[in-house]
């Protein structure tokens, strides 16, 4: 999936996003009018976050879904699902991605920790999703 960046600040969020906890003041670290390939779809405590990283950085970060419009729909046939419900200790709600995101939280979360492994994964999956568009 591809997107195209509209918006790189929190005051263009909607409130349902602010209230998960997005601050007015952030200032992402997005162009306008990039486009971005999504290596993830997450639903964290009821909104949506894409997994994506900017031109400059090496690293991913999630970033809200609302300041991107999608430009190209598909979707990597090696996606995996996982949903784990509305829970109060745990924030993330449902997501769809590579293997091991989806199915493996100890990735999810050491890929946020910028753990080593969990870098190296992804940039293996990366490549992968990106040859999809060449």
């Amino acid at each position: 999936m591809k997107v195209k960046c509209m918006f790189n600040m929190g005051k263009d969020l909607p409130l349902r996003t602010l209230e998960v906890g997005d601050l007015p003041s952030t200032e992402y670290q997005l162009r306008i009018g990039d486009e971005y390939v999504v290596y993830s779809i997450s639903i964290w405590n009821g909104a949506i976050y894409y997994l994506t990283k900017d031109k400059y950085m090496t690293l991913p970060s999630w970033y809200p879904a609302d300041l991107f419009t999608v430009i190209d729909n598909l979707l990597p046939l090696e996606w995996y699902f996982s949903y784990h419900g509305f829970k109060e200790n745990w924030k993330l709600n449902a997501i769809w991605g590579y293997k091991e995101i989806a199915l493996d939280e100890k990735h999810y979360e050491g890929l946020i920790e910028r753990e080593d492994t969990a870098i190296r994964i992804f940039l293996k999956r990366k490549q992968e999703i990106e040859e999809l568009y060449e």
